[in-house]
């Protein structure tokens, strides 16, 4: 007997991070738990692009000085209906995020780029409501990290 359970997901083949753009928050909310809130994997292909050291530390740093702004610029913009200004501070912050491998960071201000984009100012701000817990949680693995803990 099959399932139903795929019937509203998506298409088969699309890559997850799609799958999780595509669903509202209750349903996404476990994805983005699993989302590490920072991927030292991609800190370490970083720290291979830069080919230095202490270039890489420059950049955490400067991510996690310019993070509280970033996210700020999301939240205001969310609570003010501004939907253009909200959309390119989230996709501001999920550029940075991605590159500092803040992965969760970047899945949530993806999914609410993507809400405001089809119109879905609510569920933006509801999605949006994660960024300042989330920022903060990356903001302190980010500190281990530079601190060599």
């Amino acid at each position: 007997m099959k399932s139903g359970k795929n019937k509203t997901g998506p298409e088969p083949g699309l890559p997850e991070r799609t799958a999780a753009l595509e669903q509202g928050p209750r349903r996404y909310r476990a994805r983005i738990n699993r989302a590490p809130v920072l991927d030292r994997m991609r800190v370490q292909e970083l720290a291979g692009n830069i080919h230095a050291q202490s270039r890489l530390l420059e950049f955490l740093n400067l991510f996690l000085v310019l993070l509280p702004s970033r996210v700020n610029n999301v939240i205001g913009a969310l609570a003010s209906g501004d939907l253009e200004a909200a959309s390119a501070a989230a996709q501001s912050l999920a550029s940075s995020a991605a590159m500092a491998g803040a992965s969760r960071l970047e899945l949530v201000a993806l999914l609410v780029d993507t809400d405001l984009r089809t119109g879905r100012m609510d569920r933006a701000r509801e999605t949006g409501r994660r960024l300042g817990p989330d920022a903060a949680e990356l903001a302190s693995a980010l500190s281990r990290l530079l601190a060599g803990r």
